[in-house]
């Protein structure tokens, strides 16, 4: 089982094209704090285009309880976010019986306490002069990179 936990995602559009992205690569969806929910925002669900009546989703008041609660399915927890220590997703190696990976803010990225909550931090390594994509295009890499494990 893989889950995609979203935190603290601002944009509706890009929380329907997460998952959307999750329908087509078979993960869960996790959605935590203000995160919207394409039940209670009408530009998540048009943006999802249907595959919210598909996708396992769940909401969480914080993001610890999502950790906690793969953490209880034996998953291992990963944030993608650019820190010191972490590895590129795509020389990441360690496979479980499944991974939840956290998303963080568009603006923000993963707050700071959540990642002092997580297993392993990983990264997309950018060729040029960006540091970081949208949330909507990194989810759909990182998804596809770890669901190869």
């Amino acid at each position: 089982m893989n889950v995609v936990i979203l935190e603290n995602i601002r944009s509706a559009y890009n929380v329907g094209n997460i998952i959307r992205t999750a329908d087509a690569l078979g993960w869960k969806v996790w959605l935590t704090g203000y995160s919207p929910s394409p039940f209670d925002i009408p530009k998540v669900a048009k943006t999802s285009l249907g595959a919210q009546h598909h996708v396992d989703l769940k909401q969480f008041g914080f993001t610890k309880e999502a950790i906690d609660a793969a953490k209880a399915l034996g998953l291992t927890v990963l944030a993608a976010e650019i820190t010191p220590q972490a590895i590129p997703v795509n020389t990441y190696t360690n496979s479980w019986s499944g991974i939840a990976v956290v998303f963080g803010n568009e603006v923000d990225g993963v707050l700071e306490e959540t990642l002092k909550q997580v297993d392993d931090v990983v990264f997309i390594p950018m060729n040029w002069i960006k540091e970081s994509l949208n949330v909507g295009q990194s989810s759909a890499i990182v998804m596809w990179q770890l669901g190869l494990l």
